[in-house]
């Protein structure tokens, strides 16, 4: 049995009104749905972090820029760099 774009809609609204993964796919298997098509439904969310980097080391670098001004040191700055220079590699990753 094929899986349609309908039903992996409808699971998709199932599990957004909090009913449980498992109740799903068992649910699913009584209907005669194969183990590769239940996960084919069930694929993980990847998330994107790239932005949070780029905000939190610039905010970060303000900050350990203000250190650095009042003579404090400059960990934050570097932290911040750090934190900027992994959001570059994350963009340069991503775009291969």
């Amino acid at each position: 049995m094929q899986m349609t774009a309908e039903k992996i809609s409808l699971i998709k609204s199932k599990l957004k009104k909090g009913e449980p993964e498992g109740e799903i796919k068992e649910q699913l298997k009584r209907e005669g749905y194969s183990d590769t098509e239940i996960s084919k439904a069930f694929l993980a969310h990847h998330y994107d972090m790239r932005m949070w980097y780029l905000i939190f080391g610039v905010l970060i670098c303000l900050f350990g820029l203000y250190n650095l001004i009042m003579q404090k040191g400059f960990l934050f700055l570097i932290l911040g760099g750090v934190l900027i220079y992994a959001y570059l590699q994350e963009r340069k990753r991503l775009k291969k």
